[in-house]
């Protein structure tokens, strides 16, 4: 067998594995998203019991409509059969609005934020960390290391708060709520862009703050030990600036691990969306997490869940496909 052939069978051989894992994750993932809302206290018939805009016939309606007075066990086979069809079912709070068509409404504003503050918070961390491994034991290295280990354990609300409290109330730089000042008609919609970011900042930089931790932290500790290497004392010994031995001699090793946490960082994200979006309720998806809960919306919690845990199953999935072309020995495992 030529070398090729012999690539290109450890390459499907891992890939078998990992779409098989890949499935079974899911349907594990799918059960949970079911299970785990049920377990709280309360049920969406005693919420459409207290609306007051229902009558008793209506309300009757409604649950059998939302199969609410059906066993467990059959609630979960229909469950299982509309999500392998595509169908979410439809929200209880936003009734006769379907759980798609709310979160779509939703998800702009949470991709908007997520997506630069993840990326910021990503480049910065990876280049902070690379270079405070450079400049090991110094006062930039400690205070750097130090500022990064108190974010990480900072729990994200309450940083949140204090964004909130200090450049929102005490010196009113931004807004303290909301994605877009409320009344307002723009003229063009570049106006309407300034708007939203200006609203956006806070939520924007307790994210950053919060996510640039774990990154930081993993690069320091990579590219340290990449400094170690012979190759890296040969590069230093050719006189090469210190910006190339860095990011071309001592990070480029480092980047398949680097990149593979990154993509494991995603977990944080979405956890920290739901609390930054509540504290200044942004209009996203995590928001929409929080009424949904408090709702007891079944079909919308697990709207959310499922397409965000399917979104971090993905790009883990893609994570693990790029690492095992770019590395070959992942696909002997």
């Amino acid at each position: 067998m030529s070398q090729t052939a012999k690539i290109a069978t450890s390459f499907s051989r891992y890939l078998t594995k990992r779409i098989i894992f890949l499935i079974v994750t899911f349907f594990i993932i799918i059960s949970i998203n079911f299970f785990l809302p049920r377990l709280m206290p309360g049920t969406p018939a005693d919420y459409l019991a207290r609306g007051p805009m229902l009558t008793t016939q209506e309300r009757l309606k409604l649950i059998r409509e939302f199969g609410l007075d059906k066993p467990l066990w059959e609630q979960y086979l229909l469950y299982i059969k509309n999500i392998l069809h595509g169908n979410l079912g439809l929200s209880y709070k936003y009734y006769p609005e379907t759980v798609w068509h709310v979160i779509m409404t939703r998800m702009p504003y949470t991709l908007f934020l997520l997506g630069i503050s993840y990326t910021i918070a990503t480049i910065i961390g990876i280049v902070l960390g690379a270079y405070a491994a450079w400049r090991r034991n110094s006062a930039l290295d400690l205070s750097t290391t130090s500022f990064a280990f108190l974010m990480r354990s900072m729990p994200i609300f309450w940083l949140g708060m204090v964004m909130l409290y200090v450049f929102g109330v005490e010196l009113g730089w931004f807004p303290l709520s909301g994605a877009l000042t409320p009344g307002v008609i723009y003229t063009s919609k570049l106006a309407m862009l300034k708007d939203l970011f200006r609203h956006s900042v806070l939520p924007m930089i307790t994210i950053i703050l919060f996510l640039i931790g774990p990154p930081f932290l993993l690069a320091r500790s990579l590219v340290s030990d990449a400094l170690t290497e012979p190759y890296i004392q040969t590069a230093l010994a050719k006189g090469l600036p210190l910006r190339d031995v860095i990011f071309k001699h001592a990070l480029r090793p480092v980047s398949l691990p680097l990149s593979t946490y990154t993509a494991i960082l995603l977990g944080y994200v979405v956890g920290g969306a739901v609390f930054t979006e509540t504290v200044f309720d942004w209009p996203g998806v995590g928001k929409l997490i929080y009424e949904a809960v408090m709702r007891r919306d079944y079909p919308l919690i697990q709207g959310t869940f499922f397409i965000i845990a399917v979104s971090v199953l993905l790009a883990n999935f893609i994570v693990d496909l790029v690492y095992a072309f770019l590395d070959p020995r992942v696909r002997l495992q």
